[in-house]
């Protein structure tokens, strides 16, 4: 009787050691393979004139010419008042910024596309205390770039304690020194 039920556990522990023999032997090719793959890089053949594929990258919607795709516009603003802002697009606050603060100063550093709410963006800076200060409306093929030129949207806002600018496009560009502003413009 030991005989018999010892029998079958013999062959559990057999069958139990090849499968952990083979898992070993496959993880082992695997490795294998996989550094192979990385030593030996595909060459093309002397006298072929095959190149190798190449991925050219998205272009920066400064490279981009003609009427920039919804998915290349960004949004930028500058805060240059005494005031912490809110950046709202249709009803969704996406950014909050501290005084002297700036999203999209440098090129390309703007709020793309992807992480705004779809066109078209109603766009607003408020106060602290929700105040609309500057407001716009950005649709679809509203920035356009040529050579030599480009246009967008921008509004600005001269406050007592400061300029406020918000854009999608090209920044403003200098223009008058910032305004006196009216007295109370600035409280949250």
């Amino acid at each position: 009787m030991s005989s018999r039920t010892g029998a079958p556990f013999a062959r559990l522990r057999h069958v139990g050691a090849l499968s952990e023999l083979t898992m070993k032997f496959l993880a082992i090719a695997l490795l294998c393979v996989l550094l192979a793959g990385c030593a030996s890089p595909l060459r093309t053949p002397p006298g072929s004139s095959a190149t190798s594929p190449s991925v050219a990258p998205l272009p920066l919607s400064s490279d981009l010419l003609g009427t920039v795709p919804a998915s290349a516009m960004s949004l930028s603003i500058q805060n240059g008042t005494t005031l912490t802002v809110s950046l709202v697009v249709n009803d969704v606050r996406v950014a909050t910024l501290v005084p002297g603060a700036c999203i999209g100063c440098h090129l390309d550093d703007g709020l793309s596309a992807s992480r705004l709410p779809p066109l078209p963006w109603q766009v607003e800076a408020r106060s602290p205390s929700g105040r609309v200060l500057p407001s716009l409306t950005v649709r679809q093929g509203d920035v356009i770039k040529e050579p030599g030129s480009w246009q967008g949207d921008a509004n600005r806002v001269d406050l007592s304690c400061g300029r406020l600018d918000i854009w999608s496009g090209p920044p403003l560009s200098g223009g008058p020194a910032p305004g006196p502003g009216s007295p109370g413009d600035c409280a949250p």
